[in-house]
């Protein structure tokens, strides 16, 4: 095939997908039958208490037993199925693993080679290459560490178990550190290390609405989306991926007269010529380096409550059809909003479509939105996080090769993560019989929301001045100023008694 498709409804995971779900439809079909079961044995006690005394009494009784016993018979087996399937799953899944992690070992050192030859040389390396070198680093030097607690734990039992809680509640996380991906801690710890040391603060945006010519009700009409390139919904995004520090909305009409939201966060603002080697960890753009780190190891939790302003801002009901979309850093960004528990709940998110943009080390069981990764074979920018997007019935990740043959601009990360080029490549892909099949249902789940007129507001972000870090001993009235939420790793200040108490 021109393009590599991993996940969808034609790939082999979505197999097991669909085990699941049926077993979970089956289920919940059983629990509604015995809801109705129920009543009816509940009117079939009454029916035999009145008819007790004529001769269909006791048959009416002997058929009403019959029936309960029938339908708790039914339930159990439908019980053992259910979990026999979800076992079945789970096992195998355990086992890809397992297999997994044995060959991320063996192959590391190659790996490990050819990311530096890719990263030094004109040599095209495929982003699997890079993603196992960094899995694979991280993994090698968190093994000695996990044995370690894992040798404690025998002597002291549940102190392994205890100890990750405690590191996670450190770092603000909700799980236990030990349930993360090696990479994804080292990003973390990372993370907290430059936030202590002043050299890197996140923090929470100011919004300022830079629609250029807005209507009367806020919205600024423009042409409808051009029916061209690779997709509609590829050829709103490229419009505003490269807006600096900038979310755009963009208001579709739906054939039934309702509104959808495309919500696009834009790709990486670049460093200036004058930032020197420091610059990438003091930059104060939104979506700058520091925006990096919040979108991969802070799941975006400034850029999720920005959202939820600019979605009010803008006017946007609750209950309202939201599709997150991003190029690059904005890729993870929309990712993590997608599955933000809190915009889940005021709105609708059917679609998600990201581009260029490291998303691997966000895992869901969601199986309810459409989850569209679009990358280049050799974009290093996508295996940032060492992971891979995994393949779900519900989460495609279509992969193009090649170039144009036209020369195209480079870039800093070079012209695999130019947004043209993907779209170019994709174009092409899509006339392949064999990759328009496998990605026809995902595609046009979000091309049927792309055909209406459009409208759109913009926004830019400015990230306010972040609380100077704190001791964990200083007393409260050392600091001018009340500290402000940094970034969702553990603040300092939780750990004071005194503001503790507040």
């Amino acid at each position: 095939m021109s393009a590599n498709v991993i996940g969808g409804p034609t790939h082999w995971r979505a197999n097991l997908d669909e085990l699941t779900l049926g077993a979970a439809h089956l289920r919940q079909a059983t629990e509604q039958t015995m809801q109705l079961a129920g009543d009816a044995m509940l009117a079939g006690g009454i029916l035999t208490g009145v008819t007790i005394m004529t001769p269909q009494g006791p048959l009416i009784g002997a058929k009403t037993f019959e029936l309960s016993t029938g339908l708790m018979g039914m339930q159990a087996e439908v019980e053992v199925l259910t979990h026999g399937v979800e076992f079945a799953v789970a096992a195998y899944l355990e086992a890809e693993a397992q297999i997994t992690n044995l060959m991320t070992l063996a192959v590391t050192p190659s790996a490990v080679v050819l990311s530096v030859l890719g990263a030094t040389t004109s040599l095209d390396v495929p982003n699997d290459a890079y993603e196992l070198a960094i899995h694979g680093t991280t993994s090698y030097l968190w093994a000695p560490v996990e044995t370690a607690f894992s040798a404690a734990d025998r002597f002291v039992p549940g102190s392994k178990l205890a100890i990750g809680h405690a590191i996670g509640w450190t770092f603000g996380l909700d799980e236990n550190i030990w349930d993360l991906a090696p990479t994804q801690r080292t990003y973390g710890m990372l993370a907290h290390t430059l936030e202590q040391l002043g050299l890197m603060q996140l923090a929470p945006y100011d919004i300022e609405n830079i629609t250029q010519a807005p209507g009367g009700d806020g919205w600024q009409a423009r042409e409808s989306i051009y029916d061209g390139g690779s997709t509609k919904a590829m050829q709103l995004m490229k419009d505003y991926a490269y807006e600096p520090d900038t979310v755009t909305v963009a208001k579709i009409v739906q054939p039934d007269g309702t509104d959808a939201y495309a919500v696009m966060y834009s790709g990486t603002t670049p460093l200036g010529d004058d930032s020197g080697p420091l610059g990438l960890l003091h930059q104060e753009n939104a979506f700058g380096a520091t925006g990096v780190v919040e979108s991969v190891a802070a799941d975006s939790v400034h850029v999720e409550d920005a959202t939820m302003q600019i979605l009010e801002q803008a006017g946007v009901p609750a209950g309202a059809t939201i599709i997150p979309m991003g190029y690059s850093q904005g890729g993870t960004h929309a990712m993590n909003i997608a599955m933000s528990d809190k915009m889940k709940a005021k709105y609708a998110i059917p679609d998600v479509l990201t581009v260029a943009a490291p998303t691997g080390h966000r895992r869901t069981d969601d199986l309810s939105t459409n989850f569209v990764h679009i990358e280049h074979q050799h974009d290093k920018v996508t295996a940032l996080t060492g992971a891979s997007n995994e393949g779900r019935i519900n989460r495609t990740t279509i992969e193009v090769k090649g170039y144009p043959d036209h020369e195209v601009p480079a870039g800093v990360f070079g012209p695999e993560h130019n947004f043209e080029v993907i779209d170019h490549q994709l174009a092409e892909a899509l006339h392949d019989p064999e990759v328009a099949r496998a990605t026809q249902v995902p595609l046009e789940s979000l091309e049927n929301k792309m055909n209406g007129s459009v409208s759109v507001q913009q926004f830019h972000l400015n990230r306010q001045p972040a609380a100077p870090p704190q001791h964990p001993f200083a007393h409260p009235s050392a600091f001018s100023q009340e500290p402000k939420k940094i970034v969702s790793i553990r603040p300092l200040d939780e750990w004071m008694t005194a503001a503790a108490t507040k």
